[in-house]
């Protein structure tokens, strides 16, 4: 008989309680955009890439690392002075592998919030399948604890749904059971998938992007659905590409 290993959505990371991640594994989702943005630059050759709650801590980050690499941030959704903006559809390839720092409002702050956690992976919608592979091949943790960045307190339909792609990955393995949440996740991302995702350019936080004129970085994350074959994971305050292919 398998042990079975539980799995849990939570919808906004203020919900987060850090002690009790200590022997879960803790997955970030922020689909509009840390979580997207971050898949992309390890795809682009950016590694390691460094989060940071703000531009002061990205900055000290910065001196303490001797980081010469690509500083990207916002802040309630506006660019930070000096900064690049964390919108993949403005990241370039690099032939050699350069460093990333990246601050946003939610996602990398979510990173923050679950940092004890045994193993902490980050998943958007475009690698999501990489990341339920490493969960059901590679981690061993009874619990799994998959984290909605949200938006400033508030409630994501598109991490809901990016949490939900995690959990329907995950629906027809052995051993797993799945939070109510979990469920209602799956839902949510069953049916944003059948109507390829074009909801989820109905949402809030959708809406304060195409107003700061961010609108095509909406379009290439659903465009790349299942497209960017990388594996973020958080190993001793930095994030890695571990991909399994």
């Amino acid at each position: 008989m398998y042990e079975m290993r539980r799995v849990i959505v939570l919808t906004q990371k203020e919900l987060v309680e850090k002690e009790r991640l200590n022997d879960a594994t803790a997955v970030v989702i922020d689909v509009f955009l840390a979580t997207s943005t971050i898949a992309f630059l390890l795809e682009y050759g950016y590694d390691p890439v460094y989060t940071a709650n703000d531009g002061n801590h990205a900055c000290d980050i910065q001196e303490k690392e001797q980081l010469f690499g690509l500083m990207l941030g916002e802040k309630n959704g506006e660019a930070i002075e000096g900064f690049e903006y964390p919108d993949p559809t403005l990241i370039q390839k690099v032939n050699k592998k350069q460093s990333a720092i990246i601050c946003s409002t939610n996602g990398t702050r979510a990173v923050e919030s679950a940092n004890l956690s045994e193993s902490l992976l980050l998943s958007s919608l475009v690698n999501g399948h990489m990341v339920a592979k490493h969960i059901h091949q590679k981690t061993d943790s009874e619990t799994i604890v998959i984290i909605c960045a949200g938006n400033a307190g508030h409630f994501s339909a598109e991490d809901f749904v990016g949490a939900g792609q995690l959990v329907d990955h995950l629906w027809e393995r052995e051993n797993y059971s799945f939070s109510d949440s979990a469920k209602l996740a799956r839902d949510a991302f069953l049916k944003e998938k059948a109507n390829n995702y074009k909801g989820l350019l109905e949402k809030e936080t959708s809406k304060l992007l195409r107003d700061t004129g961010f609108a095509e970085s909406m379009d290439l994350i659903i465009q790349s659905v299942e497209m960017v074959h990388v594996l973020p994971m958080y190993v001793d305050g930095k994030i890695q590409n571990l991909n399994l292919e």
